[in-house]
């Protein structure tokens, strides 16, 4: 199929499609989006600078502080293009009105409209679970059409990526918070701080609170009694996030591991952002005229995400398009990853 005009301005659907985000998809605070001018990728690594400089006198130089570096980690941003066709009452209603009723023009903004929300909302979905990878392992691993697996790993140091001696066990709650307690250790090594978050799943969350239990057993423990604990020994509040979602075959699973906690700096202290980048429709969108005259995209606003409708005369087909490149990208690497709490 060709890219055709299904209505004469499809600028308004491409902007608005690139706004729509799934609320349960909320791993993108941690890394949100960007816009970038190109197709590739290359970790600039976001250091926390914890240097200090020796004071000097009047008149003399100023003092030279290293500057973070650049991680050889590049790469091409993969490419995300889910489709939907529009089905034969559509195509049925055009062939009717188009034709039979000689030249009366079919409205294809809803049908438009909704195809594009659902391929939008599949180019953000596809991108959580990478950004679910990013934060629990630090590897995105992208799985091509042919099979072929492809990894991309921003380096995050073997020491802080921790796996439990053993699966967390209620009976044993001196353990279960030792291990949350050394893991946060690690982290303030690395970071030089609290860690704000500590990304985790609900059912991490009820064994931490049963665990309380135990140590309390003669008063009744909830995720009140757990957060006040965990405050009053300065460790952070563990927040849950179970989004599943379904791949290619139908299966669902996770998105953020189960028997894994991530922490973090802050909700609202991004680790990096999700790059998208140009595609080639976009750039066809950005010198091709519509009906109207005028172009779908500007210059500026070719990189990101673009909707293409695209169809054939014979057979007639019509299919609403949508055409990313994309990765997240993990520019501050100071996380520390505690795995293996449950059993597999």
């Amino acid at each position: 199929m060709q890219i055709i005009d299904l209505v004469p301005d499809l600028r308004p659907t491409i902007l608005a499609a690139r706004e729509l985000r799934d609320a349960r998809n909320s791993l993108a605070r941690f890394l949100p989006y960007a816009n970038v001018p190109a197709i590739t990728y290359r970790l600039g690594r976001r250091k926390r600078l914890d240097q200090t400089v020796a004071v000097r006198a009047f008149g003399a130089p100023a003092v030279p502080i290293r500057r973070p570096g650049v991680v050889d980690v590049r790469g091409e941003l993969p490419a995300i293009t889910p489709i939907v066709n529009l089905n034969e009452v559509d195509l049925n209603n055009e062939l009717v009105l188009a034709q039979q009723l000689a030249g009366l023009q079919v409205d294809w903004q809803p049908a438009l409209t909704s195809a594009a929300a659902a391929v939008a909302l599949t180019v953000d979905n596809t991108l959580e679970v990478m950004r679910g990878q990013v934060l629990s392992t630090g590897i995105v691993s992208l799985i091509a059409e042919d099979g072929d697996v492809h990894s991309v790993d921003f380096g995050i140091p073997a020491e802080q990526k921790i796996t439990a001696a053993a699966p967390w066990d209620i009976t044993d709650p001196a353990a279960v918070f030792a291990d949350y307690a050394a893991a946060h250790e690690a982290y303030m090594d690395v970071a030089g701080d609290r860690a704000g978050v500590a990304l985790t799943s609900e059912g991490l969350i009820t064994i931490l609170t049963s665990a309380l239990q135990v140590l309390y057993p003669q008063q009744p423990v909830g995720t009140d009694q757990l957060s006040a604990y965990l405050t009053n020994r300065r460790l952070p509040v563990p927040v849950a996030y179970d989004r599943k979602l379904e791949d290619a075959t139908g299966a669902r699973t996770r998105v953020f591991p189960e028997g894994t906690i991530t922490f973090l700096p802050g909700a609202d202290d991004p680790v990096g952002r999700t790059e998208m980048g140009i595609t080639q429709e976009a750039v066809q969108q950005s010198s091709r005229q519509q009906p109207n005259g005028q172009t779908a995209l500007r210059a500026a606003e070719v990189p990101g995400m673009t909707i293409v409708t695209l169809g054939n005369e014979d057979p007639v087909e019509r299919a609403v398009k949508a055409a990313a490149v994309g990765l997240p990208v993990l520019q501050d690497r100071d996380i520390v990853i505690l795995s293996g709490l449950v059993a597999p």
